[in-house]
């Protein structure tokens, strides 16, 4: 009778252990297809971008296909930088990035009116300092 009711409760405690371990498969199988959807293409990144900027800013169809067209070979360049270079980030890098990025900002700023440069730079500074603000909440 006592081995009866050890390995009933035996059988009661792994029965919940084993579906606590299918809700966390579940649950990482949810985050893993999120995160493939998020590997979009170059033109998908830039078409999405172009289309987001044109909403905040209230870009014309010239503008919006400009900064589309912006967008996407800075895209393509980065992209054919992590393929040739990979994951690995030297200091050399660093400078590389700063240099496109003032580049990419000359030429957005050539595009843009001055009023809505300045609010996208509002915008990007208001973002930063979201991201700011939720990184001190998790420290």
């Amino acid at each position: 009778m006592k081995n009866i009711l050890v390995l009933l409760a035996a059988f009661t405690l792994s029965t919940g252990v084993a579906s606590a371990q299918s809700e966390v498969t579940q649950q990482h199988k949810v985050k893993t297809e999120r995160g493939t959807k998020a590997h979009k293409t170059p033109e998908q990144r830039a078409a999405h971008s172009a289309k987001h900027m044109a909403r905040q800013l209230g870009l014309s169809a010239q503008q919006t296909e400009q900064v589309r067209q912006l967008q996407l070979s800075r895209y393509q360049a980065q992209q054919g930088h992590v393929a040739s270079t990979g994951a690995v980030k030297s200091k050399g890098q660093k400078q590389e990035r700063k240099a496109s990025k003032a580049l990419y900002q000359a030429k957005l700023q050539q595009i843009l009116s001055k009023e809505q440069y300045a609010k996208f730079e509002q915008l990007r500074a208001d973002q930063k300092a979201k991201k700011m603000a939720a990184h001190k909440a998790k420290v």
